[in-house]
């Protein structure tokens, strides 16, 4: 298995911790998805974009290459279930997990980047804070769990797919907007706490590898997005 992967991207870093968190054996590769060379076209089946996994079966003829970091991260979940599960049992529970991945997906990660992007104060920045802030209280009083994790005593595929960005809020929009998410309330106080929670978990902790100083060198990568630049189809609302 080979994994594809940009050091400085949120959403292969989601497809990474999963690998770790259910300890499968694949190779690292890390890439410039930016270069858009024919040899990476093909290899990302056009997307030019990471996280991508590349899959030779055994006595296969070909190979399976899968993208997006969401459906990367739910089929490690599909081969190896049984190893630290990131989904319930439940059919109805699991439907309602994939409630709450939709609204990570679309109703706080594009915010994120339209705030990150928007260089001008105005009623665009200020919908694109309000936004994002609305997106975290509405999960976390909406998804409630007794443990320190979403999914309870133990993370699950939600709590992977949440915590690259909001790490990515304190660090670039902290330092580029001067911005900080909510502290008082007990919605807030419960987001405090899973989020300094999943910080030391070690799969979190084992994907920060830039340096030595892995906070200053998002800070730096993503210079170019504070300033209306960087990847735009990242800030698309669906």
């Amino acid at each position: 298995m080979k994994f594809y992967c940009a050091w400085y991207c949120p959403f292969a870093q989601r497809a990474w911790m999963t690998l770790l968190l259910k300890q499968i054996d694949f190779e690292y590769i890390e890439v410039d998805p930016y270069q858009e060379t024919e040899w990476w076209s093909d290899t990302s089946r056009g997307h030019k974009q990471v996280p991508v996994l590349v899959i030779a079966p055994d006595n296969a003829d070909s190979t399976s290459t899968i993208i997006d970091s969401t459906r990367v991260v739910e089929y490690l979940e599909e081969i190896q279930p049984e190893h630290h599960p990131l989904m319930p049992t439940n059919k109805e529970a699991r439907a309602e997990v994939r409630y709450w991945i939709d609204h990570i997906n679309q109703g706080i990660v594009p915010y994120m980047y339209r705030f990150l992007q928007a260089t001008r104060p105005g009623r665009y920045r200020d919908d694109s804070r309000e936004s994002l802030v609305q997106g975290i209280e509405k999960l976390f009083s909406g998804y409630f769990s007794n443990g320190a994790y979403l999914g309870g005593e133990q993370v699950n595929i939600l709590d992977l797919l949440l915590i690259p960005f909001t790490y990515r809020t304190e660090v670039l929009l902290g330092h580029y907007r001067d911005f900080s998410l909510p502290k008082q309330g007990e919605v807030w106080q419960r987001y405090q706490r899973w989020f300094d929670a999943m910080c030391v978990h070690e799969i979190f902790v084992n994907t920060q590898t830039h340096g030595k100083d892995y906070r200053s060198g998002l800070i730096d990568f993503y210079l170019p997005y504070s300033k209306g630049g960087g990847q735009k189809d990242v800030a698309k609302v669906t």
